[in-house]
């Protein structure tokens, strides 16, 4: 469900879409669907894991952060500009369920 989100971000020079880019390093991100709910969080290394057990790398590629799960599952999303702590947005999984995603602290 994750793989909505993000491969691997070498943050040097990369566009941060506002602000969102740090905020989701920062922070963590948790991830509700009717299924499931977990909190992700993004390392600036690249890499990202959860308290589920899912982990893998992401990047930001162009308008997108694309995420690579550590089975091979990749997705990418759209990234919204000025993101901070407890903002919200939604997006749908590979299973098309909607999913909603919100900044929360670490």
């Amino acid at each position: 469900m994750f793989t909505m989100l993000a491969a691997t971000l070498a943050l040097a020079g990369a566009d941060d879409h506002g602000g969102s880019v740090d905020a989701l390093v920062e922070h963590a991100l948790r991830v509700e669907s009717a299924s499931v709910t977990y909190t992700v969080m993004l390392n600036e290394d690249g890499t990202y894991s959860s308290d589920v057990g899912i982990s893998g790398t992401w990047e930001v590629e162009g308008d997108e952060l694309c995420t690579t799960r550590s089975t091979g599952e990749t997705n990418c999303q759209p990234v919204q500009s000025g993101l901070g702590l407890g903002d919200s947005w939604q997006g749908e999984n590979a299973a098309g369920e909607t999913v909603t995603f919100t900044i929360v602290p670490r």
